[in-house]
């Protein structure tokens, strides 16, 4: 029975080594993938002109100026936009206070005689701005906020600003003078 017992270890232990060697003869293969690539896009918001897009000498009530500017999205991302106007710091009363500014989009003829003649209102009437600054155009906080803009990708928009003293304007605004700053800010609209 020892014999018997001995005989089957051995017919085992050979069996399991057979068993071992044929699992280790496999035909194996691999293959890769490379050049996986990832980029970002881009946000990038200009405007034409860059500078004094509303200006204007001499005012009496009455007088307006309107002036056409383009807002254009050259970024690779659709993207949103707000704009904050800042004035500086001025007497009490403040001529920027006084001033009355509104924006359009859609208007075809953005000159004096153009401007009431079509085109949809985003900003009217206002102060021209505050040195703390006036939202003219949407918020520029994160997110999507009432009145903010969007542009797609490699678009671009007109939109028409008129300024104008008010007729009623009286005596204590002679002889002041207002400077504005118009801030676009943007943001992607993608996951935000």
């Amino acid at each position: 029975m020892v014999k018997k017992l001995a005989a089957t270890a051995i017919v085992l232990g050979l069996l399991a080594t057979l068993m071992s060697m044929s699992a280790l003869a496999l035909f194996t293969d691999t293959a890769s993938v490379p050049s996986n690539s990832f980029s970002t896009g881009t946000v990038d918001i200009s405007t034409s002109p860059i500078s004094a897009l509303v200006t204007f000498s001499n005012m009496a009530p009455g007088d307006q100026v309107t002036a056409p500017i383009t807002v254009s999205n050259s970024g690779s991302l659709e993207l949103r936009y707000a704009v904050t106007s800042t004035t500086g710091i001025e007497a009490v009363p403040s001529l920027a206070a006084q001033l009355d500014l509104t924006i359009k989009s859609g208007v075809t003829n953005c000159t004096n005689a153009g401007f009431g003649a079509d085109g949809t209102v985003i900003y009217s009437p206002g102060d021209l701005g505050s040195p703390a600054g006036v939202n003219v155009i949407g918020n520029p906080a994160q997110g999507a906020q009432a009145g903010d803009r969007t542009l797609a990708a490699s678009a671009n928009e007109v939109l028409c600003f008129n300024v104008s003293l008010p007729l009623s304007t009286g005596n204590t605004y002679q002889g002041m003078t207002s400077t504005a700053t118009f801030a676009f800010q943007a943001e992607q609209t993608k996951n935000n």
